[in-house]
């Protein structure tokens, strides 16, 4: 694997606290390893080139944490990625950045082309190729849909339960030597099982 020699140049921020920007690498690293990157080279190489883009743009004047705006910038990354992958063969508006990465883990991208995530050059043929089959894979539209609430039917045993306890209710007597029954029952047969 060949490493660009701009990756391999420290990065040295000249905006934000130190605490900020490792606490960016750790965010953006989690957010990688969510995304199946398990090459550490590669999730460097990745992370150092997120951070300059965004240490590029200059310190957040509007109160964004460092690491919210490393998220996003990782986000707009794979969005743009996707894009460029998916674009020649999608030509609704239908596609959104999501698919395309629904369409990367269809097709097991991660794992089987791990350095062609997020690369700049040219993207290996059979990526392409198996990311734009998994889209046509789509199942129907969704719809919306209305669900009323029924009563749940059990069949004939709840009504003979039901007549049973109500019953039971008018009678504690019976209801008191049916309870003394079931307890017996239950004692001799711990008994029995356990005497064996």
């Amino acid at each position: 694997m060949d490493v660009p020699s701009d990756t391999l140049k420290p990065f040295v921020p000249q905006w934000g606290t130190p605490d900020e920007w490792n606490e960016a690498y750790e965010k953006v690293e989690n957010y990688l390893r969510a995304c199946r990157i398990n090459s550490r080279l590669h999730r460097a190489q990745l992370i150092s080139r997120i951070l300059k883009r965004v240490a590029s743009r200059g310190a957040m004047t509007d109160g964004t944490p460092l690491s919210t705006a490393a998220i996003r910038e990782t986000q707009r990354m794979l969005d743009s990625w996707c894009q460029r992958l998916m674009q020649p063969n999608v030509q609704s508006t239908d596609f959104s950045p999501v698919d395309g990465r629904v369409g990367l883990l269809l097709c097991d991208g991660p794992d089987r082309w791990p350095d062609a995530f997020l690369a700049d050059g040219e993207l290996p043929a059979d990526l392409v190729r198996e990311m734009r089959a998994s889209m046509l894979v789509a199942g129907p539209n969704l719809q919306i849909s209305n669900m009323v609430p029924r009563p749940i039917d059990f069949g004939w045993f709840p009504e003979i339960a039901g007549d049973t306890l109500e019953h039971l209710e008018r009678r504690p007597l019976l209801k008191a030597f049916v309870l003394w029954f079931i307890f017996i029952l239950v004692l001799a047969y711990v008994f029995y099982r356990t005497r064996r």
